[in-house]
């Protein structure tokens, strides 16, 4: 815990202790509605962070898997040279494609759409966009 500074021979000030009202004065509906709003706050369900599968385009934005339709199942990897190629996939829940999870940083995808269009760009782990050449080669080179 970061404390503010302090110089020899400054006096400490007093802390001043906070008394509940509802337990110095016997307000009970005070106490009560504490009670009752502490398991709303329990009921409430936890973030899930599990990776979801794109049911439409609107979607795609932020980390991303490219799962290729191969078997066995595998993914769109890079490495820091900017050389695109794939991945076998590890994480799977019975072997379901669908499911699965990346376990290496090189496949993950940071995905954008891009402004004023309908288009979308893929960041890699290195920071170089994902990019194809008239002969359809993928490379994160840029």
């Amino acid at each position: 815990m970061v404390k503010p500074l302090s110089f020899k021979g400054d006096k400490k000030t007093k802390k001043r202790k906070r008394v509940d009202t509802a337990e110095k004065f016997g307000d009970s509906e005070a106490s009560a509605s504490k009670a009752i709003a502490n398991p709303q706050e329990e009921d409430a369900a936890p973030d899930d962070d599990t990776w979801v599968t794109a049911e439409a385009a609107a979607d795609v934005v932020g980390p991303v898997v490219f799962v290729l339709p191969s078997d066995p199942p595998s993914c769109i990897a890079c490495d820091t040279n900017g050389k695109v190629f794939a991945s076998a996939l590890e994480n799977m829940i019975e072997n379901n494609p669908t499911t699965a999870e990346p376990h290496d940083v090189r496949q993950v995808w940071v995905a954008n759409k891009v402004a004023g269009t309908e288009t979308y760009s893929f960041k890699g782990h290195h920071g170089k966009y994902l990019s194809c050449d008239k002969f359809g080669i993928l490379s994160a080179n840029t």
